[in-house]
């Protein structure tokens, strides 16, 4: 019988867990929720209990549904979120119930960028989220806040490789995982000891580095009970989910580009070097592939500007039907422009304090003109950073479109026309990050020969071609004016 290995991707929302076939298939899939914790303003925390339940009851549940499959499995891996970062005891055990997670903006800056140039760090590292994000300054905030537990200390590390811990007893990292410490040079591909200095903490604190598709350890015996499964199992390292979703979004050659399109958007190209600007902060990430890496930039409020503006105008409304509405509206929403920086900007946006604009009102502006606004608003701030992203790397590749941003036919036709070029559309889908850790099994356990592997389970690509792009240079011209125009100052929530 086909062998099957189970992937899972620990995500913000849930571990989603699915089983695969060696012809790139997917036999089964299970998404498992937890939640998260927000004690107080910048601070969003998780449970690694909670992971470590969903990834034990969502490997039971598709047992389950997949008579047989226990026995057929030739290893699993991990795509995880993130950012993250998880104080171990000595015995590898956390410190503390709770945990912060990627979005968890408490971290202190001041001590490293005291002794290094912040643009230099930016440089060596591609880490072009806001400073306070990355690990190695959220553990400055837990030194502050809890000295004792501190000093019992012993590891820090993210959540994928905390899961891995747990099923194996073995405590490895991978490349992309690491490159979001904080403290990981792109080009020497190993954490920089100067930058470890700056932020007083020890080489010793963090996992050693592997390839993702290196074999961390096997299923022990309790944790093979706990899952189901038997003993002995193969675990490779995995990736973070920047990496495995692009692992899964054709992202296997130089150039390969797609669009994320969800709550937040962005474009991310592969290649063998990192894409890198100071001024624009595009966010990169040492890939699942030996020797290449993703490199991306974001819109931070795409599908949740659009959900603000349903929850105003069509509460109860299915969002499909919301989006669909806007086809009563022509190109360009009768002169109405949205710029979609409800949650503020990227620095390519305008910064931070930028903040959402609807322009254009007048008293016969409707609720579709409103709605085609926003969905058009979208697509031209992803048509600015694909642009960017394309003239930074050189990619001419055609862009792959996924996520619930790409379901609709119209809004697709929106990006098509407003991008001016052909995107494609895949069968493979919230699918992208399981398929990266799938691939990354399949290659660890010698079963596939490269990751470029994973393309076939793209096969029924669907093209979506541009058919009136002159129809939107008015409103171009609207979208690139207004977003000029503004102003960032900071303001009161």
């Amino acid at each position: 019988m086909t062998e099957l290995v189970l992937a899972y991707d620990l995500g913000t929302g849930g571990c989603k867990a699915s089983l695969w076939d060696a012809d790139a298939r997917q036999v089964a899939e299970v998404v498992m929720p937890y939640p998260t914790l927000h004690p107080s303003p910048d601070r969003n925390e998780q449970r690694p209990a909670d992971w470590w339940n969903a990834v034990v009851s969502s490997t039971r549940a598709l047992l389950g549904r997949v008579p047989g499959a226990a026995t057929r499995i030739a290893g699993l891996a991990l795509s995880g979120q993130s950012l993250g970062v998880i104080a171990l005891d000595p015995r590898g055990e956390p410190l503390s119930d709770t945990t912060p997670i990627w979005s968890d903006a408490r971290g202190l800056t001041e001590h490293v960028f005291a002794h290094l140039e912040e643009g230099e760090w930016y440089r060596r590292t591609g880490n072009g989220f806001g400073a306070p994000l990355y690990p190695i300054f959220k553990a400055a905030t837990l030194r502050a806040e809890d000295p004792d537990r501190w000093a019992r200390t012993a590891r820090l590390v993210g959540s994928k490789d905390w899961v891995n811990l747990r099923l194996t007893g073995e405590l490895a990292t991978d490349h992309s995982m690491a490159s979001g410490t904080g403290a990981y040079d792109l080009r020497a591909a190993d954490y920089a000891d100067d930058i470890l200095a700056a932020a007083g903490l020890d080489r010793g604190l963090f996992a050693p580095i592997v390839r993702s598709h290196d074999r961390v350890g096997t299923l022990t015996a309790d944790a093979a009970t706990a899952l189901n499964l038997p003993a002995g199992i193969p675990v490779f390292a995995g990736a973070v989910d920047n990496a495995a979703m692009a692992l899964g979004s054709r992202g296997t050659a130089e150039g390969r580009i797609y669009a994320a399109l969800g709550s937040s958007s962005w474009i991310t190209v592969t290649s063998s070097r990192p894409v890198l600007d100071e001024a624009t902060r595009p966010y990169v990430f040492a890939h699942a592939v030996p020797g290449m890496f993703v490199s991306a930039l974001s819109t931070f409020s795409s599908g949740t500007s659009f959900d603000w503006l349903r929850r105003l105008i069509a509460a109860d409304a299915d969002p499909a039907d919301v989006i669909a509405s806007a086809a009563a509206s022509p190109a360009g929403a009768r002169g109405v422009t949205f710029v979609p920086t409800l949650a503020g900007g990227t620095p390519l946006e305008g910064g931070s304090a930028a903040r959402g604009i609807l322009s254009g009102l007048h008293l016969s502006t409707g609720t579709a003109d409103l709605v085609r606004a926003c969905l058009e608003g979208i697509a031209f701030s992803l048509d600015r950073s694909l642009r960017h992203i394309r003239e930074l790397s050189g990619s001419t590749e055609p862009l792959l479109v996924s996520g619930g941003g790409a379901r609709s036919d119209l809004w697709n036709g929106i990006y098509a026309d407003v991008l001016g070029s052909a995107l494609q559309r895949s069968t493979v889908d919230q699918q992208a990050a399981t398929l990266g850790a799938a691939t990354i099994a399949f290659v660890g356990a010698g079963i596939w020969a490269d990751f470029s592997r994973a393309d076939a389970a793209h096969g029924a690509l669907e093209t979506i071609t541009p058919t009136h792009p002159e129809s939107y240079d008015a409103a171009r011209a609207r979208f690139d004016a207004v977003s000029a125009a503004l102003a960032p100052q900071e303001v009161s929530p």
